[in-house]
Parts: structure tokens; sequence; C-alpha cells
């Protein structure tokens, strides 16, 4: 084993481990309203869900591009946003979507992303996603790093799910299948999934 001092590391030297670590990252591709009702659509994957009663989830967002300032600003001033999910069939779209596009240009309307009306909020989400989340901001939180990353925490008010994936009130994990992010331009496509139960332990009971 290499131990490295996480204290030693620049910003790229950090990212890199920690990417690499935490991984595969499920990802929220991300739609929200620019100031012209247009559609920004960005993924993004230091994401995961926070709490179940109410429903939240939380998404780190960083100021590093103007795709990312984008986001960012439209959740602040909206106060709204959609998680949609990512299936393979989307992995190149989704991919296209997190190029630095420049203000004003829409990557869903760019990308020919189609898209659905929302139940609750303004912003739609994707029309051919399996799941979306409409969610609501609950609360930003600066994390007072050295790239000021924001947490998105948002309240998801309706969930959007494909009916082949409903078995009652659960989602069939084999017929979800989302891709997640390895790191860089990486990400993996579900394979075996495998059901581990702990083993029986008397001192336990």
């Amino acid at each position: 084993m290499t131990a490295i001092d996480a204290t030693s590391l620049d910003s790229v030297a950090a990212y890199k481990l920690i990417s690499g670590s935490v991984t595969p990252r499920p990802i929220a591709w991300t739609s929200t309203l620019n100031d012209d009702l247009s559609v920004n659509l960005a993924p993004f994957s230091s994401y995961i869900f926070l709490t179940y009663m109410p429903p939240k989830v939380g998404i780190s967002i960083g100021p590093g591009t103007e795709r990312l300032k984008d986001t960012l600003r439209n959740i602040n001033r909206v106060g709204e946003f959609v998680v949609n999910s990512v299936s393979a069939s989307q992995l190149q779209i989704m991919a296209e979507t997190s190029r630095a596009y420049p203000p004003g240009l829409s990557e869903a309307a760019d990308q020919r992303v189609v898209l659905a009306p929302s139940l609750r909020i303004a912003p739609p989400r994707v029309a051919e996603s399996a799941v979306a989340m409409e969610c609501v901001v609950d609360r930003v939180v600066p994390l007072e790093d050295a790239d000021a990353h924001r947490l998105v925490v948002g309240r998801v008010v309706v969930f959007h799910v494909r009916d082949d994936l409903l078995q009652g009130d659960r989602i069939d994990p084999y017929a979800y299948r989302p891709v997640g992010r390895v790191g860089g331009r990486l990400y993996v496509i579900p394979g075996e999934i495998r059901r581990i139960d702990p083993t029986p332990d008397e001192r336990m009971v």
C-alpha cells in the first residue's frame, strides 16, 4: 500500500485520487431553466441521496466552467431542478452535454434532447430518462473548499418512473440499470447483480 498525504496534494492530484476512489458514481443529469427559459442540461457525478422522509438528494456543483455556473445560477434563481437518470442508450448525448457550452446556448436544444413537462415545477424533465425526480431547493451550502463548491440539497416533490421498472412500490434494479461514472471520460454500464446476505450470527440476536 502507498500512503499519500492528502494535505500535500494540489487540486488536480486530489481530484484524481478522490474521484478514482469513490466510484462508480451515479449521474445526476440536471435540467434547469436559463434566464430566457431555454433549458440547461448538465451532468454531475458528485451526487447522492441524503434522506427519504422527506426524500432529498445532494449534488456538489463547482463554478469551474460556464456550464457549472449556469446550473448553479439557475438553481439559485429559480429554486427548482430535475435530476434525470442516464441509461446506456443516452450515454453519448449525456457526454455531449458535459461540454463547456457558451452562455445562452441550450444543451438540450443543441443535442435535440426530447423534453417533457414537469408536474410541479417549471424546469422540464428528459422524456427518455427511465427515472426523473422533480426537486425544489431545500438549501445551498458552501463547502468552503479551494474551488468554492456548493452542496445543492433538493427535496423531491415528484418521481417519474418508467412503467416497466415498477414492482409494486419498488424500482426493479434488474430493469433500471443506470450508468455510472468512473472518472474522466470513463463510465460503467451495470453488469452482474448479486444478492449478498450476512450469515446468521447468534451474537447479534
